[in-house]
């Protein structure tokens, strides 16, 4: 008698397991079939290790995005608690931005509940400033710098995604890259020679692209900042890293009330590590 008492409670708690697995189903329709990224972008992504996406964002996305991080950088306190960080504000819808979810679904983890955004910050440059300072490149077991190819996909371990909201032009002053350098045989991560790490050695690669463009680069590829030279705007350029759910590259730094004020949808890019073998 007592078995057929607690049926209705097993029934209520296997039709609550099965309602909350065709949630997540719909909320990773990307995921049922991993990214949307283009053989293309694939292919160029694997061979150089990053790909640029021009004219992402529209005129007055890049207008309200400007406005934001320019308030954020210089009149904090003009905004509420929760706005006054990345990713907080109007940037938030970004954070799962089709366009790069496309790419993460597939060089990351199919699995969007896998993917996480460990940071988010500006990179505000005037004419001059900036800095070159090369790093990474070669194969790697640090699950953070690795890079693989197996059985028909890549696996990116942490994967830097940038919004340029100001005009880039090559060469003068936008992110560098050794193309192909994410593959290298040779470890120019730990051992870098100074010939190859010239900035006028002849094997570094820049972009150009207008604003709202967006680049995506694997952090295993050899890259750089570099100084603004650009006469007619400063940099103004939104960093993301994202990884894979069970590492960690950077220490928490975002404001706790920054993510208690995201939809929970972008809430969930900011779960703990975790190794998913023990779910």
């Amino acid at each position: 008698m007592s078995h057929l008492s607690q049926l209705p409670s097993k029934i209520k708690t296997k039709s609550r397991k099965a309602a909350t697995k065709a949630i997540n189903l719909i909320q990773n329709r990307f995921a049922l079939s991993g990214g949307k990224m283009s053989q293309h972008d694939r292919v160029v992504f694997d061979l150089k290790g990053y790909i640029v996406k021009p004219a992402v964002l529209s005129t007055q996305e890049v207008k309200v995005l400007k406005e934001l991080v320019l308030r954020q950088k210089n009149n904090p306190e003009s905004l509420p608690a929760h706005e006054r960080h990345l990713p907080g504000g109007a940037f938030a819808p970004l954070i799962d931005h089709p366009a790069v979810m496309n790419v993460l679904l597939d060089v990351i983890d199919p699995d969007l509940n896998k993917i996480r955004l460990e940071n988010v910050f500006l990179s505000y440059r005037e004419q001059g400033d900036g800095e070159w300072k090369p790093h990474a490149g070669g194969r790697t077991t640090n699950p953070n710098y690795a890079y693989n190819f197996h059985d028909g996909r890549i696996y990116a371990g942490m994967t830097r995604v940038v919004w340029e909201l100001e005009e880039v032009l090559e060469d003068k002053g936008g992110t560098c890259f050794i193309p192909g350098s994410h593959k290298a045989n040779y470890n120019i991560r730990t051992n870098p020679i100074a010939s190859i790490d010239a900035r006028d050695s002849g094997l570094w690669s820049s972009y150009s692209c207008p604003p709202g463009s967006l680049i995506i680069f694997s952090e295993a590829v050899r890259h750089s900042a570099d100084f603004w030279q650009n006469p007619h705007n400063p940099r103004v350029a939104i960093f993301c890293a994202y990884n894979h759910i069970n590492v960690r590259h950077h220490k928490p730094s975002i404001p706790p009330e920054v993510v208690a004020q995201l939809a929970p949808k972008h809430q969930r890019f900011f779960r703990e590590v975790y190794h998913p073998l023990f779910d």
